[in-house]
């Protein structure tokens, strides 16, 4: 504002409607006054408050930050230790331990493409379930697949060709949970950098993490782990 200058007459104005505003959200009961759930699992029904809905719907966060603490109304998984939850519809992995969040990290997941050749063919989406951590690897060395062959049209080589073992590609920390699905690393960490849950989805079916991240959680939990991806 510069010098000599008269206020503006809607500055008083709107210092009475925030005022107001606070004064109405102040009158509400508590749970009136919380997040609305979010994501792409629904919203409304269940028990009437985010966090876990009723048995066999989905599980719904009232904040987005990772940096608050966060709870669900109910364990997701019944297990004495810290466990896994891979949320796709946010494209995040949560390490809980009973109701609380513990550790978070946004994630890569599938993208849902499809691809033929070879004979075969594939759809790149993460699959949902209940899994384990069957095993932990520093440094992980890829065995490609023959869809990454057909994918640059070249013609998969036996099964035990050298070119099948790929280093770096899965960062330097994995976790497999078996049929070909980890939870791992990335040597392209830009694709994680996205707020938006909807531009993760870059992976062929594993749930991708920074490095950093892959080494916390590689830390955080060990094998027999049990993962519950949905």
């Amino acid at each position: 504002m510069g010098v000599g200058s008269n206020p503006s007459p809607a500055l008083p104005l709107l210092a009475v409607l925030f005022a107001l505003t606070l004064a109405f959200l102040a009158a509400l009961p508590l749970g009136a006054q919380m997040l609305a759930p979010f994501g792409g699992n629904g919203s409304g029904g269940g028990n009437g408050a985010g966090g876990l809905l009723n048995p066999g719907e989905a599980v719904v966060f009232a904040d987005r930050s990772l940096e608050r603490e966060m709870v669900v109304d109910a364990p997701l998984v019944e297990h004495d230790g810290a466990y896994v939850v891979v949320h796709i519809a946010e494209s995040r992995v949560f390490v809980m331990e009973g109701r609380e969040v513990v550790w978070s990290a946004p994630a890569g997941t599938g993208h849902g493409f499809q691809l033929e050749g070879a004979g075969q063919e594939w759809t790149f989406t993460t699959p949902v379930g209940m899994f384990q951590v069957l095993r932990k690897e520093k440094d992980p060395v890829w065995i490609v697949p023959d869809w990454w062959f057909v994918q640059r049209n070249i013609t998969p080589p036996a099964r035990n060709h050298p070119s099948r073992s790929m280093s770096g590609t899965l960062g330097t920390s994995a976790l497999f949970l078996g049929d070909g699905i980890a939870i791992h690393g990335t040597d392209r960490p830009e694709l994680l950098m996205n707020d938006d849950p909807e531009a993760r989805r870059v992976s062929h079916g594993c749930i991708r993490l920074t490095d950093e991240a892959a080494r916390q959680l590689y830390h955080l939990v060990e094998v027999g782990t049990p993962v519950l991806i949905y």
